[in-house]
Protein backbone atom coordinates (compact mmCIF):
# COMPACT_ATOMS: atom_id res chain seq x y z
CA UNK A 1 0.00 0.00 0.00
CA UNK A 2 1.35 3.41 -0.97
CA UNK A 3 2.61 5.57 1.88
CA UNK A 4 0.94 8.88 1.03
CA UNK A 5 2.71 10.95 3.70
CA UNK A 6 6.07 9.59 2.61
CA UNK A 7 5.27 10.60 -0.97
CA UNK A 8 4.44 14.13 0.24
CA UNK A 9 7.86 14.41 1.88
CA UNK A 10 9.67 13.03 -1.16
CA UNK A 11 7.85 15.58 -3.32
CA UNK A 12 8.82 18.38 -0.89
CA UNK A 13 5.19 19.02 0.02
CA UNK A 14 4.01 20.10 3.47
CA UNK A 15 1.80 17.71 5.42
CA UNK A 16 -0.42 17.94 8.47
CA UNK A 17 -1.26 15.13 10.80
CA UNK A 18 -3.37 14.35 13.86
CA UNK A 19 -2.13 12.73 17.07
CA UNK A 20 -4.23 10.01 18.67
CA UNK A 21 -3.99 9.12 22.36
CA UNK A 22 -7.40 7.53 22.93
CA UNK A 23 -7.95 3.81 22.25
CA UNK A 24 -11.34 4.26 20.61
CA UNK A 25 -11.96 2.96 17.09
CA UNK A 26 -14.80 5.43 16.50
CA UNK A 27 -12.53 8.37 17.30
CA UNK A 28 -9.87 6.90 15.01
CA UNK A 29 -12.38 6.41 12.19
CA UNK A 30 -13.62 9.98 12.56
CA UNK A 31 -10.19 11.58 12.66
CA UNK A 32 -8.94 9.54 9.70
CA UNK A 33 -11.67 11.07 7.56
CA UNK A 34 -10.97 14.71 8.41
CA UNK A 35 -8.47 15.27 5.59
CA UNK A 36 -5.20 14.91 7.52
CA UNK A 37 -2.25 13.40 5.69
CA UNK A 38 -1.28 11.11 8.56
CA UNK A 39 -2.61 9.88 11.87
CA UNK A 40 -0.20 8.88 14.63
CA UNK A 41 -1.19 6.43 17.35
CA UNK A 42 0.85 7.06 20.49
CA UNK A 43 2.08 3.98 22.35
CA UNK A 44 4.58 6.02 24.38
CA UNK A 45 2.30 8.45 26.20
CA UNK A 46 -1.13 7.66 24.78
CA UNK A 47 -3.78 5.76 26.73
CA UNK A 48 -3.40 2.72 24.50
CA UNK A 49 -1.31 -0.41 24.15
CA UNK A 50 -0.46 -2.93 21.44
CA UNK A 51 -3.80 -4.69 21.84
CA UNK A 52 -5.58 -1.44 21.06
CA UNK A 53 -3.35 -0.94 18.03
CA UNK A 54 -4.62 -4.18 16.48
CA UNK A 55 -8.13 -2.63 16.47
CA UNK A 56 -7.24 0.97 15.67
CA UNK A 57 -5.14 0.33 12.57
CA UNK A 58 -7.80 -1.81 10.84
CA UNK A 59 -10.39 0.88 11.66
CA UNK A 60 -8.65 3.30 9.26
CA UNK A 61 -7.69 0.80 6.56
CA UNK A 62 -8.66 1.99 3.09
CA UNK A 63 -8.76 5.66 4.08
CA UNK A 64 -6.36 8.09 2.38
CA UNK A 65 -4.37 8.74 5.53
CA UNK A 66 -0.99 7.28 6.49
CA UNK A 67 -1.01 5.34 9.79
CA UNK A 68 2.03 6.08 11.94
CA UNK A 69 2.84 4.76 15.42
CA UNK A 70 5.00 6.38 18.05
CA UNK A 71 6.52 3.37 19.76
CA UNK A 72 7.17 3.38 23.49
CA UNK A 73 10.92 2.87 23.12
CA UNK A 74 13.65 2.28 20.57
CA UNK A 75 13.38 -1.51 20.74
CA UNK A 76 13.25 -3.85 17.73
CA UNK A 77 10.34 -5.89 19.08
CA UNK A 78 8.19 -2.79 19.60
CA UNK A 79 9.05 -1.33 16.20
CA UNK A 80 8.56 -4.64 14.41
CA UNK A 81 5.20 -5.38 16.03
CA UNK A 82 3.87 -1.91 15.19
CA UNK A 83 4.84 -2.37 11.55
CA UNK A 84 3.48 -5.92 11.45
CA UNK A 85 0.15 -4.64 12.84
CA UNK A 86 -0.22 -2.32 9.85
CA UNK A 87 1.69 0.90 10.58
CA UNK A 88 3.40 2.46 7.58
CA UNK A 89 5.98 4.20 9.71
CA UNK A 90 7.20 4.67 13.24
CA UNK A 91 8.19 7.67 15.30
CA UNK A 92 10.99 6.60 17.64
CA UNK A 93 11.46 8.62 20.86
CA UNK A 94 14.66 9.70 22.60
CA UNK A 95 17.15 9.11 19.79
CA UNK A 96 20.39 10.57 21.14
CA UNK A 97 23.22 9.00 19.15
CA UNK A 98 24.05 7.60 15.73
CA UNK A 99 23.98 4.13 17.30
CA UNK A 100 20.41 4.79 18.48
CA UNK A 101 19.54 5.81 14.92
CA UNK A 102 21.14 2.69 13.44
CA UNK A 103 19.22 0.50 15.88
CA UNK A 104 15.91 2.09 14.83
CA UNK A 105 16.71 1.78 11.13
CA UNK A 106 17.69 -1.88 11.53
CA UNK A 107 14.32 -2.61 13.15
CA UNK A 108 12.35 -0.82 10.41
CA UNK A 109 13.68 -2.47 7.26
CA UNK A 110 14.03 -5.98 5.94
CA UNK A 111 17.50 -7.22 4.92
CA UNK A 112 19.75 -6.11 3.39
CA UNK A 113 18.73 -2.57 4.46
CA UNK A 114 17.97 -3.66 8.02
CA UNK A 115 17.26 -6.58 10.31
CA UNK A 116 13.47 -6.55 10.56
CA UNK A 117 12.17 -10.04 11.19
CA UNK A 118 9.68 -11.29 8.60
CA UNK A 119 6.11 -11.68 9.81
CA UNK A 120 3.95 -8.83 8.41
CA UNK A 121 0.64 -10.07 9.80
CA UNK A 122 -1.72 -7.25 8.82
CA UNK A 123 -0.02 -6.41 5.53
CA UNK A 124 0.13 -10.05 4.48
CA UNK A 125 -3.59 -10.43 5.16
CA UNK A 126 -4.37 -7.48 2.90
CA UNK A 127 -1.68 -7.70 0.24
CA UNK A 128 -0.15 -11.14 0.46
CA UNK A 129 3.58 -11.62 0.29
CA UNK A 130 3.84 -8.98 -2.45
CA UNK A 131 4.15 -6.59 0.52
CA UNK A 132 7.70 -7.81 1.05
CA UNK A 133 8.83 -6.51 -2.35
CA UNK A 134 7.83 -2.92 -1.59
CA UNK A 135 7.92 -2.68 2.21
CA UNK A 136 11.35 -1.08 2.55
CA UNK A 137 10.44 1.67 0.08
CA UNK A 138 7.16 2.46 1.84
CA UNK A 139 8.22 2.54 5.51
CA UNK A 140 8.93 5.85 7.24
CA UNK A 141 11.59 5.78 9.97
CA UNK A 142 11.22 9.03 11.95
CA UNK A 143 13.53 9.79 14.86
CA UNK A 144 12.72 12.15 17.71
CA UNK A 145 15.24 14.79 18.77
CA UNK A 146 14.34 15.89 22.27
CA UNK A 147 17.52 16.05 24.37
CA UNK A 148 20.75 18.01 24.58
CA UNK A 149 22.64 14.85 23.68
CA UNK A 150 20.52 14.38 20.59
CA UNK A 151 21.24 17.97 19.53
CA UNK A 152 24.96 17.43 20.07
CA UNK A 153 24.88 14.38 17.78
CA UNK A 154 22.50 15.81 15.17
CA UNK A 155 24.69 15.44 12.11
CA UNK A 156 25.75 11.91 12.99
CA UNK A 157 22.11 10.90 13.56
CA UNK A 158 20.87 12.55 10.37
CA UNK A 159 23.61 10.91 8.30
CA UNK A 160 22.54 7.35 9.16
CA UNK A 161 21.30 5.65 5.99
CA UNK A 162 17.64 4.70 6.16
CA UNK A 163 16.45 7.58 8.34
CA UNK A 164 13.40 9.21 6.75
CA UNK A 165 13.20 12.28 8.94
CA UNK A 166 13.77 13.93 12.30
CA UNK A 167 10.90 14.89 14.56
CA UNK A 168 11.15 17.54 17.28
CA UNK A 169 9.61 16.70 20.64
CA UNK A 170 9.23 20.29 21.84
CA UNK A 171 8.28 19.78 25.48
CA UNK A 172 11.07 17.34 26.25
CA UNK A 173 13.45 19.53 24.28
CA UNK A 174 12.72 22.49 26.56
CA UNK A 175 13.47 20.24 29.54
CA UNK A 176 16.66 19.06 27.86
CA UNK A 177 17.77 22.63 27.31
CA UNK A 178 17.12 23.52 30.95
CA UNK A 179 14.24 25.82 30.03
CA UNK A 180 10.82 26.16 31.66
CA UNK A 181 8.49 23.53 30.20
CA UNK A 182 6.78 24.87 27.08
CA UNK A 183 9.01 27.93 26.63
CA UNK A 184 8.95 27.60 22.86
CA UNK A 185 9.83 31.26 22.30
CA UNK A 186 13.18 31.14 24.07
CA UNK A 187 16.17 31.85 21.84
CA UNK A 188 17.89 28.62 22.85
CA UNK A 189 14.85 26.60 21.83
CA UNK A 190 14.67 28.49 18.55
CA UNK A 191 18.36 27.85 17.93
CA UNK A 192 17.86 24.13 18.61
CA UNK A 193 14.94 23.98 16.17
CA UNK A 194 17.00 25.75 13.52
CA UNK A 195 19.81 23.24 14.05
CA UNK A 196 17.43 20.29 13.51
CA UNK A 197 16.08 21.86 10.34
CA UNK A 198 19.58 22.52 9.03
CA UNK A 199 20.65 18.92 9.70
CA UNK A 200 17.60 17.67 7.80
CA UNK A 201 18.35 19.95 4.86
CA UNK A 202 21.98 18.84 4.70
CA UNK A 203 20.98 15.19 4.66
CA UNK A 204 17.80 15.32 2.55
CA UNK A 205 15.48 14.35 5.41
CA UNK A 206 11.93 15.39 6.22
CA UNK A 207 11.69 17.60 9.30
CA UNK A 208 8.70 17.38 11.65
CA UNK A 209 7.34 19.00 14.79
CA UNK A 210 4.84 17.83 17.39
CA UNK A 211 2.25 20.63 17.39
CA UNK A 212 0.11 21.02 20.46
CA UNK A 213 -2.52 22.98 18.54
CA UNK A 214 -3.33 24.26 15.08
CA UNK A 215 -1.58 27.60 15.57
CA UNK A 216 1.64 25.89 16.62
CA UNK A 217 1.42 23.56 13.61
CA UNK A 218 0.85 26.52 11.30
CA UNK A 219 3.91 28.31 12.68
CA UNK A 220 5.98 25.15 12.31
CA UNK A 221 5.09 24.69 8.64
CA UNK A 222 5.54 28.40 7.91
CA UNK A 223 8.89 28.27 9.70
CA UNK A 224 10.37 25.57 7.51
CA UNK A 225 9.11 22.28 8.90
CA UNK A 226 7.83 19.71 6.42
CA UNK A 227 5.18 18.16 8.65
CA UNK A 228 3.48 18.80 11.97
CA UNK A 229 0.57 17.59 14.05
CA UNK A 230 -2.37 19.98 14.30
CA UNK A 231 -3.42 18.72 17.70
CA UNK A 232 -4.52 15.60 19.54
CA UNK A 233 -7.85 13.83 19.90
CA UNK A 234 -7.92 14.86 23.57
CA UNK A 235 -7.17 18.52 22.82
CA UNK A 236 -9.87 18.58 20.12
CA UNK A 237 -12.38 17.14 22.58
CA UNK A 238 -11.50 19.66 25.29
CA UNK A 239 -11.46 22.66 22.98
CA UNK A 240 -14.66 21.68 21.21
CA UNK A 241 -16.54 21.12 24.46
CA UNK A 242 -15.26 24.40 25.95
CA UNK A 243 -16.28 26.32 22.82
CA UNK A 244 -19.72 24.73 22.67
CA UNK A 245 -20.46 25.50 26.33
CA UNK A 246 -19.23 29.08 26.01
CA UNK A 247 -21.36 29.66 22.92
CA UNK A 248 -24.42 28.10 24.53
CA UNK A 249 -23.99 30.40 27.53
CA UNK A 250 -23.68 33.44 25.31
CA UNK A 251 -20.14 34.07 26.50
CA UNK A 252 -17.23 35.37 24.47
CA UNK A 253 -15.40 32.71 22.51
CA UNK A 254 -13.54 30.50 24.92
CA UNK A 255 -9.83 30.55 24.46
CA UNK A 256 -9.48 27.00 25.67
CA UNK A 257 -6.15 26.37 27.34
CA UNK A 258 -3.73 24.50 25.16
CA UNK A 259 -4.72 20.93 25.75
CA UNK A 260 -1.31 19.35 25.36
CA UNK A 261 -2.05 15.66 25.14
Amino acid sequence: MKNLALQHWRDKQKSLGIWSNLPDIHVAETLSRMGADWLCFDLQHGLMDYGDLTRLLPAITGVAVTPLVRVAANQPDQIGKALDAGAQGVIVPMVNTAEDARRAVAACYYPPAGQRSCGPMRHAMLEGLSYLATANAEIACLLMIETQEGLHNLDAIAAVEGVTGLFVGPMDLTYGLGLPPGDFEHERFTAAVNAVQAACQRNGLACGMFGYDAAMANRALAGGFDFASAGTDISFLRQGAAQALATARGEAQAGAARGGY
